[in-house]
C-alpha cells in the first residue's frame, strides 16, 4: 500500500534537476545530485537539450542531424542512468529537450512542481559556462524561486561527500 499524498514527508518529494551534458563536469554535478538524494531520500531528475542548428540546410539533412543528437542524447542519459542506479542506487528520472539550454532547462523545473534545487556543473577553466550560469541564477530568482547548485567539475568524491 502506498502511503497517502498526506504522509509523504517533503524531503521524499522533492527532486534534484541536472542539467546533463558530454562534459565531465556534469558528470560530477550528478554523482553529487545522487549522494544527496541518497542522504535525503529524494529523486533525481537528468534534463539533456539538444539545442536546434544555428544555420541553414535541407530539410531532410536537418530532420537526420536532428534525430542523430536525439539518439545521442539519448544514449548519454541511458548511461548516466544506469551508472547512477548501479553506484548509488537510484533510477533518474530522464529528460531529453530540443532548444535553448537555459530556456529548456528552466522550463523543466517550472513543469514539475517537486524540484527543489537545480544542479549543473561547471568546468574547472572558463569555457563560457559561467554564462549558463549566470543567466539560470538570473532567471530563478526572477521565475522560480528555488537555488541553483554550481558544482566544480575538478571535485573529487571524498569532496563531494563533504558537501552532504
Amino acid at each position: 500500500m502506498q502511503p497517502s499524498l498526506s504522509s509523504v514527508s517533503p524531503l521524499e518529494k522533492s527532486k534534484y534537476l541536472v542539467g546533463i551534458d558530454q562534459h565531465d563536469e556534469s558528470k560530477v554535478a550528478l554523482r553529487l545530485a545522487c549522494m544527496k538524494a541518497n542522504a535525503r531520500g529524494s529523486q533525481v531528475i537528468m534534463v539533456h537539450v539538444i539545442t536546434p542548428a544555428d544555420f541553414q540546410t535541407l530539410g531532410a539533412i536537418a530532420d537526420r542531424m536532428r534525430e542523430e543528437r536525439k539518439r545521442e542524447g539519448q544514449q548519454l542519459l541511458s548511461e548516466l542512468a544506469e551508472e547512477a542506479y548501479s553506484t548509488y542506487g537510484i533510477r533518474p528520472q530522464t529528460v531529453l529537450r530540443e532548444g535553448p539550454t537555459g530556456d529548456e532547462i528552466l522550463e523543466a523545473a517550472l513543469v514539475d512542481a517537486d524540484v527543489s534545487m537545480i544542479v549543473i556543473g561547471i568546468a574547472e577553466h572558463g569555457t563560457g559556462r559561467g554564462k549558463l550560469a549566470s543567466w539560470l541564477a538570473t532567471q530563478l530568482g526572477n521565475k522560480l524561486l528555488i537555488p541553483l547548485l554550481m558544482v566544480p567539475g575538478n571535485l573529487t568524491d571524498q569532496q563531494l561527500h563533504s558537501l552532504i
